[in-house]
């Protein structure tokens, strides 16, 4: 029988709070400073223009009005020297826009203010004689058009979200308890699943990777560091996925996969890996400090923690609690001896220091997605902390990170208040969802509703509103945006739309055909990660790992296997009993397993294409030979 709301598993579904203003308290407090000093260099810009003797003092005053603004001081439609000059004001505009981007992409704080001082000393700097008369007002119309259009735009967002809000608390207050089990119904997984034979190709994509030495990066994409194609991210997921395979598939095979899980986080010490903060730090909050962990920095700390906790979950492991078992590197050979605790203990420091209460990523920018990742590692971690940060993360959560109109805000401006628009499509919505049932289940399954709503008319999906942009490397493919939302609608059991999702994959980015390993043209390390990371998830499957407190191992396990010879796609052990499924990974023929955590001295009978008798060492080990062909169903029970 299906969980229903009824019976606790799905907590009930909150509506959006009454709200009347376009933002939260602390995100008014933000911008009205911003404004104000915003209108300080104005009023500056327009004492210097009307009143100053000196005609550079007076463009440079019009240049502090707005970007380009002292290129209008010589504009005008009559002559070259004018035209050029309108050019220039509009090119300088059109700049400062990109220096906004810039400020964005990789956290320079600096691009912005920088740029505009420079076209406005560069206007200055031109001698053409005295203003023209139509200058100032010209200033004056453009300056009213551009805040003017968008006070407009702002108050239009503001009556459209004030209105899409009601809908959709009415929505929500429509939705009985038998429609939420028929969304929310995924089926009982089976007692012992197992990875079909592309499933096991799927998942030697991502080991391929891991198991290779930790300093080498074979197969990673290196695009840039400061953005969504960073490798750290690859890392990240791909362990994220292989801990989700290693509790749903694998909890019997320790032997390459805690190996690979393990290889992982310490691919995230390598200096290549982290150097970027360098810069990040220099020019976003001006500190000349390389450590990533010592401010903010969610996205390297919470990232690493959560792959951290995944895997001691997954494995039974406790390797990272160990202190300065996170070594970051530097090549003189200068170390960073953090661990487990030590990001912990970073993360909430950097919470108790934030006015939002939710940590920036690049400096400046607060992505609710990364907080809810880093959210996980900390409940899971230390409860403790969790429970004292849970009240005011679900309440700016609530109110400064979540929009009129029920859409998490992409991220928001720390310095400023000023929000980004809307963007990456479905997957910047549907991904928050999956971390999120970690912490905030409530708040994880009202957002996926609503969004459920743009994605699909209730049989078939809305390709467009899927980003036709792989953000994991860039390129024309809706792989990302696709596994991601089919990776929420797992994790809070919508089967419904995590079966459209994957048919789509499989129609827009089908495998490489007659190539020699799985893989998607065009799609990213990241996407093929996420997507393994779906095909992983179980229903709470991730609420499931956060919330184990302690996880130990099972035995029997098979704890070695040699990789690529042998693909394990399955093992599952009741405490006496084994069974596994292997494939050939390799070429075909004899291969062997070592079996760990028997009772000593003991027969056990084995069948695995033929049926046997074993006897276990005084250590509780025995080595199984096979003959793997092709798929073969081991089993392994105490004999009579």
């Amino acid at each position: 029988m299906p969980p229903s709301v009824a019976d606790g598993n799905i907590p009930p579904v909150p509506h959006y709070p009454a709200k009347s203003l376009p933002c939260g308290s602390v995100t008014f407090r933000h911008i009205a400073r911003f404004l104000s000093l915003y209108a300080a260099l104005v009023l500056t810009g327009f004492a210097l223009a009307f009143f100053s003797r000196y005609t550079a003092a007076q463009i440079f005053g019009l240049g502090m009005i707005f970007p380009g603004g002292g290129f209008l001081a010589h504009a005008d439609f009559s002559s070259l020297q004018g035209i050029l000059h309108c050019g220039l004001a509009v090119f300088s505009l059109a700049g400062f826009v990109f220096s906004l981007f810039i400020w964005f992409a990789t956290g320079n704080v600096l691009a912005p203010p920088v740029f505009w001082l420079f076209t406005a000393l560069a206007a200055a700097g031109m001698r053409h004689g005295h203003l023209h008369d139509s200058a100032l007002p010209a200033t004056l119309y453009c300056a009213a058009i551009l805040y003017g259009s968008g006070l407009l735009y702002a108050v239009i967002l503001w009556l459209y979200g004030l209105r899409a809000r009601r809908r959709q608390n009415a929505y929500l207050g429509m939705l009985t308890t038998a429609a939420l089990d028929r969304i929310f119904a995924a089926p009982s997984s089976p007692a012992c699943p197992a990875l079909d034979a592309r499933g096991a190709e799927q998942m030697r994509f991502l080991l391929d990777r891991a198991l290779q030495p930790v300093h080498d990066f074979n197969g990673f994409e290196w695009l840039d560091q400061f953005q969504t194609a960073a490798v750290r991210y690859q890392i990240n997921f791909t362990g994220y996925a292989l801990s989700m395979a290693q509790a749903t598939y694998l909890p019997a095979f320790s032997g390459y996969m805690h190996q690979a899980q393990q290889r992982l986080i310490e691919k995230l010490t390598d200096h290549r890996v982290w150097k970027y903060w360098a810069l990040e730090n220099l020019w976003g909050n001006l500190q000349n400090n390389t450590d990533p962990v010592a401010r903010e920095n969610i996205m390297f700390t919470g990232f690493g923690a959560t792959q951290m906790v995944l895997y001691h979950a997954a494995t039974g492991r406790i390797d990272f609690t160990e202190k300065g078992s996170f070594a970051l590197t530097y090549p003189s050979g200068d170390t960073l001896p953090y661990d487990l605790d030590a990001l912990i203990s970073a993360l909430d420091k950097e919470a108790a220091a934030s006015p939002f209460h939710l940590i920036a990523c690049e400096p400046n920018w607060i992505y609710p997605l990364c907080n809810s990742i880093g959210a996980a590692a900390l409940k899971a971690q230390a409860p403790a902390l969790w429970t004292k940060r849970e009240e005011n993360f679900r309440t700016m959560l609530e109110n400064e990170f979540i929009d009129l109109r029920g859409r998490l805000v992409p991220c928001r401006s720390r310095y400023t208040g000023l929000a980004l628009p809307a963007i990456g499509g479905v997957m910047a919505q549907a991904l928050p969802c999956f971390f999120l049932n970690a912490s905030l289940p409530d708040i994880a399954q009202r957002q996926w509703l609503r969004l459920r709503q743009d994605i699909t008319d209730g049989t078939r999906l809305k390709h467009t509103n899927f980003w036709r942009i792989d953000t994991g490397n860039y390129r024309f493919s809706r792989a990302a945006a696709y596994s991601a939302t089919a990776l929420a609608a797992q994790e809070l059991g919508d089967s419904h739309v995590a079966a459209l999702c994957f048919e789509a994959l499989e129609q827009e980015c089908p495998p490489a055909k007659n190539a020699v390993r799985f893989y998607r043209p065009a799609a990213s390390v990241w996407a093929h990660a996420t997507e393994f990371l779906a095909r992983s998830t179980r229903k709470n499957s991730l609420r499931g790992l956060i919330a184990t407190k302690k996880a130990t191992g099972v035995s029997p396990y098979i704890s070695q296997a040699a990789y690529p010879n042998i693909l394990v796609a399955g093992a599952h052990s009741d405490g006496e009993n084994l069974e596994a499924v292997l494939f050939p990974g390799g070429n075909a023929g004899q291969q062997t397993i070592t079996v760990s955590g028997l009772n000593p001295d003991k027969a056990y009978l084995c069948r695995g294409g033929k049926e046997e008798k074993i006897l276990a060492n005084k250590d509780g080990d025995a080595m199984i030979q096979l003959t793997l062909n092709g798929r073969i169903e081991l089993e392994l029970r105490p004999a009579a």
